[in-house]
């Protein structure tokens, strides 16, 4: 079961390229700078980094291309 710092430092590698580039350069210290415990830092260590380039890109380009979403009182105002 992973933590909420876990997830946030992950989160965190997905969007952030300055940390991330800090990361892969240093894994175990960036993830021990992190709070991440040592099991957690262990399992991040291990993320390939490919996947993890991949992945951000992937989630930038969603990022970029989303249309912005209406809020609810625009569709129901129908703006």
């Amino acid at each position: 079961m992973t933590t909420a710092r876990f997830e946030a430092v992950l989160a965190r590698l997905y969007v952030d390229d300055a940390f991330r580039r800090s990361f892969l350069a240093d894994p175990a210290g960036e993830a021990a700078r992190a709070g991440l415990d040592p099991d957690e830092a262990r399992a991040l260590a291990e993320v390939d980094a490919v996947d993890l380039e991949m992945a951000a890109r992937s989630f930038a380009h969603k990022r970029a291309g989303a249309p912005r979403r209406r809020g609810w009182l625009e569709r129901l105002l129908g703006r």
